[in-house]
């Protein structure tokens, strides 16, 4: 008896919907752009349960007649085109036939349709596949189709589903990507009975963005324009200050259609070169229109990708669109000054033909004594060691530093050099002209007890640290040393769900795109673990009132985004892997940085605790703490030995 068999249709039609509908998300872009192919102005879409149990869309399209409505659900039923040659001209967001009768397979399926000439409209009920009743209904010009239960019959594909906030948020970035897409339609995205997207279909992409992701990034926005050889990109690039920690708020649409493409994604990024910092990604929505023959849609199930005939003519035009965009606007932080700043400033000499006017320090500053300038340029920070309850690592402190005489504080302070002939081994004795560092050493066992000793030859660059130990010059990058010390400080107190919060005295709110606010509502206790004091706090905003580090309020909302960034991240790793990327970005913007001037003690107190690490010479990044050069290497570049 032969082994092959043809199989059921009602199988074959729950596989070939499993290729269309992944996930509720599937089931709304599939019917929201049914609506934009059928010429809707209006579209609403309505979800209960993160669209589990319930998707209502309904657009004031051309309709369907009655003869067609039971065709519909057909599989490859399609008004979109009529034989192979179509294929090579595709113009709708749909043709293949198959949303409708994919989505009806896996859940009860209703539809509410009506010409504008005819006087009533048709409903059609349908499930597990199976068309139910078909009947005359009153019902508006337009289409509503309405899905209950999905995946009711497919138990299997039921439980990988996420959380209903989850779900909801993929839904929202793709009612806000075809927002996006086609300002020129109005947009309504109601989450069990809450609005969280309406757009007013002006045909304002500007105005598109700012319903989508809020004030702050709109202001950032320039206008991006280039046309050459047929393809036309348009939209808009946020300057780097609206550059986000992660790619989500890029946007690119290809003739309408959104599309994910590393392509034109290399070529935005490859604009921003030497604009942006390591790890920032820029914002922007383009809209590239071609000829269809130069595209092929047909290249996904789900059609999120696309394949062009000519990909280094589309790659130069979003790369110089992009670049236009930047030349648009030179980003110069707008600096307030007090009125003691305003004062006149000192008169200095003048230059024929200055390439540059170079600012003038106001005469008020000049006037300051010395130690409190070095006080307020200083870039102050606290070593954050591990307590002695959580581990039994260092801690670092800087205990309150006592108030220097008039005396000394208009005398620079002095840094006693230590002595030349032997290693200093000890802390300095305590002094009122700096602060002190009390350095906790970790109770080892006589046998595991290190000497550290060694010479502090000085701070170049204020980012290295050049010390003489054990016959060696050792180069310290201070940012790497204590980068890795509050890695292992917060990985043990993380584990030890005791990771400290820093409570802000004044609260700070971040506005959160639809995306971002189901991520935080999925990954709340895990950043309330790593420290985050937050809430929710109104529509898509969030209030942060503790954070695992107090920094300046632009720092601190990018860290929390990064961080959620890191926690939301769909690349198959365990949750822990996520949780200690995460801890590496909270380790890296709490470190002190180059470019900060130390003190011998915080020297010292950063040394002691790096030569504590053992083999650990890389911050958590990979990057090296520490080069050593041999005495006899720096005698060999001198030719003192050959």
């Amino acid at each position: 008896m032969g082994k092959i068999q043809v199989l059921d249709k009602s199988v074959s039609n729950k596989i070939a919907a499993g290729e269309v509908v992944e996930r509720p998300a599937s089931v709304v872009k599939e019917l929201l752009e049914n609506a934009l192919d059928a010429g809707a102005t209006h579209i609403t879409v309505e979800i209960k349960n993160g669209g589990i149990t319930y998707i209502r869309v309904t657009d004031n399209g051309i309709g369907m007649a009655k003869e067609d409505v039971p065709v519909a659900l057909l599989r490859h039923a399609t008004s979109k085109i009529a034989d192979e040659r179509d294929l090579d001209a595709i113009s709708t967001l749909g043709f293949r036939g198959e949303a409708l009768s994919s989505i009806a397979a896996v859940s009860k399926f209703e539809i509410y349709t009506k010409t504008q000439d005819e006087e009533t409209g048709t409903h059609l009920i349908s499930e597990d596949g199976e068309m139910i009743d078909c009947s005359e209904a009153g019902c508006p010009a337009g289409t509503t189709v309405i899905v209950r239960d999905l995946f009711m019959n497919t138990p299997a594909r039921m439980k990988f589903l996420k959380k209903n906030y989850t779900e909801a948020g993929y839904i929202a970035d793709i009612v806000n990507r075809l927002a996006l897409a086609r300002s020129d339609v109005s947009f309504r995205l109601l989450s069990d009975g809450k609005e969280s997207l309406f757009t007013t279909g002006d045909s304002d992409l500007l105005a598109g963005i700012y319903a989508v992701y809020g004030k702050d990034l709109k202001n950032t926005m320039c206008r991006a324009e280039y046309t050459e050889s047929g393809v036309s990109v348009s939209g808009f690039c946020a300057t780097a200050q609206g550059a986000r920690p992660n790619r989500s708020m890029q946007s690119f649409f290809v003739n309408g259609r959104y599309i994910k493409s590393p392509l034109l994604a290399r070529a935005v990024e490859e604009a921003y070169k030497n604009e942006l910092m390591g790890g920032k990604f820029p914002a922007c929505v383009l809209l590239i229109t071609l000829p269809h023959s130069m595209v092929d849609i047909n290249v996904h199930p789900t059609k999120l990708e696309a394949k062009f005939a000519d990909e280094k003519m589309i790659y130069h035009c979003v790369y110089w669109a992009a670049k236009n965009a930047l030349y648009q606007k030179t980003e110069i932080p707008a600096v307030t000054l007090s009125a003691e700043e305003e004062a006149p400033a000192m008169p200095m000499k003048k230059q024929e033909n200055p390439i540059f006017t170079a600012p003038q320090r106001p005469a008020a500053r000049m006037q300051e004594p010395a130690a409190a300038r070095q006080k307020e340029e200083s870039s102050p920070f606290v070593w954050r060691g591990l307590s002695q309850k959580a581990t039994e690592q260092h801690t670092i402190r800087f205990p309150q530093k006592a108030e220097p005489d008039v005396a000394i504080q208009n005398e620079e302070p002095k840094m006693p050099a230590p002595p030349l002939e032997k290693a200093v081994s000890a802390p300095a004795e305590k002094s009122t002209e700096m602060p002190v560092l009390e350095v906790e050493q970790p109770k080892l066992a006589a046998e595991e007890k290190t000497d550290h000793s060694y010479r502090i030859c000085g701070q170049v660059f204020d980012t290295y640290i050049i010390v003489e130990k054990d016959g060696q010059m050792l180069l310290i990058d201070q940012h790497a040393a204590h980068e890795r010390l509050r890695y292992e400080a917060l990985l043990v107190q993380y584990e030890g769900h005791a990771v400290e919060s820093q409570m802000l005295l004044l609260p700070v709110t971040l506005r959160l795109t639809a995306v971002e606010e189901s991520q935080f509502a999925e990954h709340q206790d895990a950043l309330n673990e790593m420290g985050f004091v937050a809430e929710p706090f109104g529509e898509k905003t969030v209030i942060l009132r503790g954070a695992p580090e107090a920094l300046e309020e632009e720092a601190l909302k990018s860290l929390f985004l990064e961080v959620l960034g890191h926690l939301s991240e769909k690349r198959k790793d365990a949750q822990s892997q996520k949780a200690q990327r995460a801890l590496y970005t909270i380790a890296c913007k709490s470190a002190v940085k180059a470019g900060n001037k130390l003190t011998e003690q915080e020297m010292r107190a950063l040394l002691d605790a790096v030569f504590d690490l053992g083999p650990k010479n890389t911050c958590p990044h990979g990057r090296p703490i520490t080069v050593a050069m041999t005495r006899g290497f720096i005698e060999k570049q001198f030719k003192r030995i050959v």
